[in-house]
Order: structure tokens, then C-alpha cells, then sequence
């Protein structure tokens, strides 16, 4: 059974060492037993070092390690990159920042990273900044007017903002100032595990009508429950019967956790979840939705 990927977010470019073969989560050699793969590579260093000159050099070293890897993942910019990466027998790596801070929260610094193949950025990480609120932070406030022009100004560059680690307050201002669809890239639900790193019913509904797409993440402090491959489930279950058939996908933060939930190891493993749906009755063209078509239409619209 050939099983596709399209992952929304992973930790594991700007890890140390090899992206072809290493001891984390994730490599190229164990993503490329799915087909078609894609992933989304998140640049990310955490405070105080998510600075723009930290960002400069780890994003050289991102593509120095994709471009060492040619014969096996292609960096792509558009939609129609990632078919090509895909006809050619390649995974297709796109790129993101973790958090607006490494941009310097300016829309300046967002060009440059544009322009360098950046196409996501998440506004936050753990703590607030000038732009934004972060779920995690002890002042969880909305957009700031920075914030709006920063988010006009990815938008207006193609850039998408990935919604995961904001604060409710400054969700709910995205949803005012953008009629694009929203992304929502490793984030699960907050009526299954009530952590603030996941959404309320309301935000999802919120993403549904803007044709947008929520990543499942797989940090078993955001699952909850047994934290296994049947809690995951559990919130995939919970998105379904709001009417997230067309907006769940994957956002499993490999390398971004100390370790998944129990039965996932790593990347290799993530074939046990798409069984498990099957196993569960959801149909082929359902898990091959979550698993790879509803983030590949979100990207064919957003790039």
C-alpha cells in the first residue's frame, strides 16, 4: 500500500547533523518511503538566540542541506514546484519560520525571507513579541498594530501565517483582517485535551469557513488521554464531526518534541496512523485527504 505525506510542520533542518539519515525523528531516507512526500521545514531557534542573525545563518544551513540532498527533496516556492518535485521522484521541502522574532518582526525581514523561499511563518513561538500574543505566554494579548501590518504584508507577498502558538485574542484578530484561508499547521483540539496550544471548536469552525487547514500535532502533552495513536485519533475524531473532512491534515512537530505518542517513534511510523484510520472504517479517500490532499489544495491556493 503506497501511502502519501504532507506534513506540515517539523523541527528537523535546524537540527545538528545529517538531514539524509540521523537518530531523530525524521530524515530523508525514512520520508522517502512515502509517496508523494512533502514536508514543511520550520527554521527555529529559541529565545534569546531567534534573533535575525541566528535566523540568516540557520537558514544558509537549511539549504545547504537541502541542496546536498538534491537527488532526494527539492526546495520548492509554488504549488507547481511541488508537482514537479513530485514527478520527479522527489520529496518537496518548504520552508517556515518559527516564530516572527528571527524576522526581527518586521516586514523588511519578512521580505528577505521571502525572497530566500520562505512561504510560512508563525507570528509567535512560546512568548509574545511585538506583533502578537502567544498561547503560551502570561499575557496572551490580540494583533498589535505592528502585528496587522505584518500580517497584510505576508499575505500580500504570499506568505502564509501559520496560526499555531498565538494567543485566542490574537487568532480571533487574524479572522477580522484577512478573508484568506487560514492555516493552523500543528495545532489539536482544546475539547479533547484542554491545553492552550489547541483550538477551541469555535476556532476550528472559524478555519472551515476559511477553507483553510489545521495540522494534527503529535506532542503528547497536546493529546492527552493515553497519548497514543488512539488519542490522536481521538482529536482527528473530534475535527471530523465539526466537518474538518476537507480541512485536517498533519502537523506532527517531529524533531520539535522529546518523543511522540506511544507506537510512533518517528516518521517511519506515521504508516500505523494512517492504518489505524482504515482500521477504524474512515476509507482510503478520507486518510489520503489528512494525510496528504487537504494541505496540497491549501498550498496549491496559498502559494
Amino acid at each position: 500500500m503506497s501511502v502519501p505525506l504532507f506534513d506540515a510542520h517539523c523541527d528537523s533542518i535546524t537540527r545538528p547533523g545529517s538531514l539524509a539519515k540521523n537518530r531523530g525523528q525524521l530524515d530523508l531516507q525514512r520520508l522517502g518511503a512515502y509517496a508523494p512526500a512533502a514536508q514543511v521545514f520550520a527554521v527555529f531557534s529559541p529565545p534569546p538566540l531567534d534573533t535575525p542573525a541566528v535566523f540568516s545563518r540557520l537558514l544558509k544551513c537549511a539549504k545547504r542541506k537541502i541542496e546536498q540532498n538534491a537527488d532526494r527533496v527539492a526546495l520548492c516556492r509554488t504549488a507547481e514546484e511541488i508537482h514537479a518535485a513530485h514527478s520527479g521522484g522527489r520529496a518537496a521541502a518548504i520552508l517556515s519560520v518559527e516564530g516572527a522574532a528571527m524576522l526581527g518582526c518586521s516586514c523588511d525581514g519578512l521580505r528577505a525571507a521571502w525572497s530566500e523561499g520562505v512561504r510560512l511563518v508563525n507570528l509567535t513561538w512560546n512568548k509574545s513579541n511585538r506583533l502578537a500574543g502567544a498561547a503560551m505566554d502570561a499575557d496572551p494579548h490580540g494583533l498589535t498594530d505592528e502585528g496587522r501590518e505584518f500580517v497584510r504584508c505576508a499575505q500580500s507577498l504570499g506568505v502564509t501565517p501559520e496560526l499555531s502558538h498565538i494567543s485566542d485574542a490574537a487568532f480571533w484578530d487574524v479572522v477580522d483582517i484577512t478573508a484568506k484561508p487560514l492555516l493552523v499547521g500543528h495545532s489539536n483540539s482544546r475539547a479533547i485535551c484542554p491545553h492552550p496550544r489547541n483550538l477551541t471548536d469555535d476556532m476550528f469552525s472559524a478555519v472551515i469557513r476559511s477553507g483553510g487547514c489545521v495540522g494534527l500535532n503529535l506532542c503528547p502533552d497536546f493529546v492527552g488521554g493515553e497519548r497514543d495513536i488512539d488519542a490522536v485519533l481521538t482529536h482527528a475524531e473530534h475535527f471530523l464531526r465539526l466537518g474538518g473532512e476537507k480541512v485536517l491534515c498533519l502537523g506532527c512537530d517531529l524533531d520539535g518534541i522529546p518523543r511522540p505518542p506511544k507506537g510512533i517513534d518517528g516518521v517511519q511510523d506515521l504508516a500505523k496512523l494512517y492504518e489505524a484510520m482504515l482500521a477504524r472504517g474512515w476509507g482510503e479517500a478520507l486518510a489520503q485527504d489528512i494525510f496528504f490532499n487537504n494541505l496540497m489544495r491549501f498550498m496549491e491556493a496559498a502559494l
